[in-house]
Order: structure tokens, then sequence, then C-alpha cells
């Protein structure tokens, strides 16, 4: 009897923590556009950090959110690091569409690389402009608008694989893109590297944004180090070199 009802309860936090979990993000997006507005009458660089500091706030208190209704438990201490790191390239693998939220948590002058489809999203757009993220559809133009921003002192969030990990092999990783590699050579800019855990999937491409797992699903954050063979000056022997470094972390454990 005590595990048909815990089954049941199991049962009915999965489908009250998938609306409050959405809900939640709606409402921060919601909540920003009055904001927006008094944002958006600042100076260039003034607005672009307050920007940043809202978002990466709001991050904070959508991240307390999940783990308050139980959805998520996290351990993702090692991004504190970039709060005093120099400004460099973070790369990470992407399993879930959190990953970039939970980056964004840790640090406020974080200017993403997003696809250029989200900057055409009416909920996404506003803020991610007025932060001055960057659209990943010219090459050159992100290429130097982020250059520019690592010698602002900000860190870009680049995701090598450039969208969420297909999870077609045993790592779960797609092929690496040469841009984060290029990028921190020509911007002469460490890489930070995190590696990304989910004790199961959660918003993974391949399933529904509506779908989640058991509850709670457990994330873990590492900090992956730079080793001198990953130092290849060959954008794409970089790119292929750091993909079986992540492969290898990932199948180990």
């Amino acid at each position: 009897m005590s595990t048909g009802l815990g089954s049941l309860a199991r049962a009915l936090h999965r489908v009250i923590a998938v609306p409050l979990g959405h809900g939640g993000l709606a409402v921060l997006l919601i909540g920003w556009l009055p904001l927006a507005l008094m944002v958006a009458l600042l100076p260039g660089p003034t607005r672009r950090l307050a920007a940043r500091r809202i978002i990466h706030h709001a991050m904070r208190a959508y991240r307390l959110w999940l783990v308050t209704i139980g959805a998520l438990r996290v351990d993702s201490r090692p991004l504190d690091t970039l709060k005093r790191a120099p400004a460099g390239v973070i790369v990470a693998n992407h399993p879930s569409l959190l990953d970039a939220l939970i980056v964004l948590a840790h640090a406020p002058n974080i200017i993403c690389v997003m696809r250029a489809g989200l900057l055409r999203n009416p909920l996404f757009a506003l803020p991610a402009r007025l932060a001055g993220y960057l659209p990943n559809d010219h090459a050159l133009d992100m290429m130097l608008g982020a250059r520019a921003a690592i010698r602002s002192g900000c860190h870009v969030l680049m995701f090598p694989e450039g969208s969420r990990s297909p999870g077609d092999d045993a790592a779960g990783l797609g092929p690496f893109q040469p841009a984060p590699f290029m990028l921190a050579r020509q911007a002469g800019a460490p890489l930070h590297a995190f590696v990304f855990r989910y004790d199961r999937p959660l918003l993974t491409k391949q399933t529904p944004a509506w779908q989640l797992p058991k509850l709670p699903v457990r994330l873990r954050v590492e900090r992956l180090a730079v080793h001198p063979d990953l130092l290849e000056s060959n954008p794409h022997r970089a790119a292929t070199a750091w993909r079986n470094r992540f492969a290898t972390e990932l199948d180990a454990r």
C-alpha cells in the first residue's frame, strides 16, 4: 500500500512540477519587460552591464525555484571560479536546455553566443539584445564581437557542439566546432572548460519540453583541466582534441 501511495505521490509531483518549472521561467521573462524599458534608456555600456546583472540574478532565482519545487538538485560550485577568473571563453558539453541558465546564475559578466533564431524569439530577444549577446549566423561579426567582449573583461559562453548534444554515442556528444578555440587563440584568452553531468535526461534534444523524468534530476558540474596537449594551434585539430577530452571524461564515470 505504501509503495502504491509513494508512486502516486511521485507521479503527482511530476505533473505539478512541469507547469511550475516552465511557469517560473515565464514569470521571469514577463516580469523582465518593465525593467527592460528602464534599462533600454541607459547608455550603451551601462545598458549591457545592467541587463547582464539582471539576467544573472534572474537565473539565480530560477535555479533556486527549480530546487525549491523539487525538480532539480544542483552541485555547480566549480562555476563560481568564473567570478574571479580572467576573461576568457567558457566551453562545456550541452546535454540540456538548462545548461546556459546554470552558467549565467554564477557570474554577471558573461556574454552568450546564441542561435540566431533565439534572438528573433519574442520572449528571449529583448533581454539577450540588451545584454549584448551575440548571434551565431554571421561568423565574422560573431568573432569580432566576442573578441571585443573578452577585451572588455567579459567571459564568452560558447557550446562547441553548436546546439544540444544529440546523444547518439556513448558520451552523448556531437562534433565540436572550431570557433571557440579559434576565438580563444585570436583573443589571447584562456579556456574555461566544464563538464555537465545529469543523472537522467532533462530537456534534451530528444525529449519534448513538457516531458520530465523522475524527479528530482541531479546535476553535477565539474571543471575540466586544460592539459598542454589541448592547446593546439590549429582550431580544427583543437576541436577534435577537446571533443576527445570531453568524451573520455564523460565515459569515465
